[in-house]
């Protein structure tokens, strides 16, 4: 017994001297050990007392620390208590916002952002895939016109077939007048085609998905000493739609290489003919390719603007809740309102 009451006199002394920082990183291990959101509060729930379950446990431990710093019944003693409490409670309820709703954030958009993409992606294939069939259609045709039959039966046949390529020889994304604007001296300007517009918002995509895997870094990093905030099971979906997203991109990539290498001689001879190609626009300057590496790089900084975002959002709502408890919370929304407007500098 005596030995528990130690340990416990020796715990206090150790918890006594934790910041509010201490105290998130103490929550978000704990997230660790349970798979996902819904079972680390069902294991919460748990607990004989509210203020000993782990979601909890910190703001009492913080109220008794502001006691133990602020001790006095003076009227400036119990203002000053009670403020240190408020500020370290906050803080505290800041940082366990801006864990939990980063979570509940990333299960939201995230994977709604990775199936779009994917599923883009997917298509995009199968576009340039109909493209590839419709030119060899379109040969086919031509050669199967030019093709002498020597009985009806042949003849019937031919026409057959003659029919079932006609509805793929329309099937047309090459290069074509229209999608360029003759200038003098002989220059084009050419303006993007939907492929390569649908790559773009396509690569939109993926840069929201790889933006938000940066934001939690850098949250990580910066407000919980590098420890991981995430709960078991978004970070595995988190990387599953990563994964997902770049096995995706590397396959289309592939294609349009294996694609280029097959018709390659065909649109030399074509644009040395007629000045086009059937190539895709943009397609044999490599702008149809989808840079994992560009895209990153453009995710980085989408990231340090969300991670910004998300830190704001919570330290706000955390602030709100203190004040509300003075009867200051509205005034404190009513000002953030107006500076986010552009009224109140």
């Amino acid at each position: 017994m005596t030995i528990t009451k130690s340990k416990e006199k020796r715990l206090d002394e150790v918890e006594g001297q934790l910041t509010p920082a201490d105290w998130a990183i103490r929550l978000v291990d704990e997230f660790r050990k349970h798979p996902s959101l819904e079972t680390f509060f069902k294991e919460s729930a748990k607990a004989s007392r509210a203020e000993d379950a782990p979601i909890f446990h910190a703001y009492s431990a913080l109220a008794e620390q502001a006691e133990s710093r602020c001790p006095g019944k003076k009227p400036e003693d119990l203002r000053a208590r009670t403020k240190l409490s408020r500020d370290l409670r906050t803080a505290f309820h800041a940082l366990k916002l801006l864990a939990l709703e980063i979570n509940e954030d990333i299960i939201k958009r995230a994977e709604k952002a990775g199936l779009e993409a994917a599923l883009r992606l997917s298509r995009l294939e199968t576009t340039i895939l109909q493209d590839a069939f419709g030119r060899t259609a379109r040969k086919a045709a031509g050669w199967i016109e030019d093709f002498k039959t020597p009985d009806k039966n042949d003849e019937e046949n031919r026409q057959i077939m003659l029919r079932e390529l006609a509805a793929y020889t329309d099937v047309y994304y090459g290069e074509k007048f229209s999608d360029s604007l003759p200038l003098p001296g002989g220059i084009r300007l050419r303006w993007p085609s939907f492929i390569e517009e649908w790559i773009m918002s396509t690569g939109g995509l993926i840069a929201e998905v790889f933006s938000i895997q940066e934001a939690v870094k850098i949250v990580q990093d910066k407000y919980f000493g590098g420890h991981p905030i995430l709960f078991l099971d978004v970070e595995a979906s988190l990387d599953r739609i990563i994964k997902t997203l770049e096995d995706s991109a590397k396959t289309f990539n592939e294609y349009l290489t294996t694609r280029g290498q097959v018709f390659k001689a065909d649109w030399e001879a074509e644009e040395e003919e007629d000045g086009f190609a059937t190539a895709i626009p943009g397609e044999r300057e490599g702008k149809l390719q989808i840079s994992l590496d560009r895209i990153r790089a453009r995710a980085k900084q989408i990231g340090k603007d969300q991670a910004a975002e998300w830190a704001k959002t919570a330290k706000t709502k955390a602030t709100y809740t203190a004040l509300d408890e003075t009867g200051e919370g509205n005034t404190f929304l009513w000002n953030n309102i107006q500076e986010e407007a552009g009224v109140k500098s």
